[in-house]
């Protein structure tokens, strides 16, 4: 054989080497990737379920049965359920809410409005999984929006149902009166809620990514 092709052939065997060890890095940095993902949404899980019940905890309640809510539990109930997805999201809510209403009782524990917390994290986390492959130009911003419409309109609805089952039935009030008396108060909540949202999305998206 030939010097140039036994040389032909050394170098073929060191590129089809160093392929195979490239290969394998990538393959033990995807396992890696893999095994550390759940730690990850485990600890950011936990960081925000903690904003959530000091939100909870902060929240002011004004009117009778607590009619004008003004709290910011939008926030990080939103960014769990839109970065870690749905679960992480629906944890984050429940737990928020069980948390503050532990730590700083506001009155009985209304399941209702639980629920409504859950899906203050579970309705982005749902959005944000069904636009993640979408290749639509800023779908993230898009999602964003639905996302934080979809929860006011189904969030502050349970809220305020609740609020009429356990505080404005008893009383004699129609659920129509309280909506109209919680309804404008909560959209201009919502609203500021909203513009920090969106603000914060793609900062929150680049510092947690997941």
């Amino acid at each position: 054989m030939s010097k140039e092709k036994m040389n032909g052939s050394n170098i073929e065997n060191v590129t089809a080497s160093e392929e195979n060890t490239l290969f394998d890095e990538t393959t033990v940095k995807r396992v890696k990737k893999r095994k550390s993902l759940p730690i990850k949404i485990l600890c950011y899980t936990a960081v925000f379920t903690a904003f959530s019940a000091i939100a909870n905890i902060y929240t002011l309640f004004v009117g009778a049965g607590g009619a004008f809510a003004l709290s910011l539990t939008y926030i990080p109930d939103f960014f769990a359920g839109a970065l870690l997805g749905p679960l992480p999201g629906l944890i984050t809510g429940l737990a928020g809410d069980l948390l503050g209403c532990w730590i700083a009782p506001k009155g009985d524990l209304n399941p209702i409005i639980l629920v409504a917390s859950g899906l203050m994290g579970l309705i982005p986390g749902i959005v944000f999984r069904l636009f993640d492959k979408c290749r639509i130009k800023k779908s993230y911003f898009i999602a964003g929006v639905i996302s934080v419409i979809l929860v006011y309109g189904v969030c502050t609805t349970l809220n305020t149902i609740g609020l009429y089952l356990f505080y404005f039935k008893g009383i004699g009030r129609t659920l129509e009166a309280v909506f109209i008396l919680r309804m404008p108060k909560q959209t201009i909540i919502w609203a500021v809620n909203a513009v920090i949202i969106m603000l914060m999305l793609y900062p929150m998206k680049k510092i947690i990514n997941i």
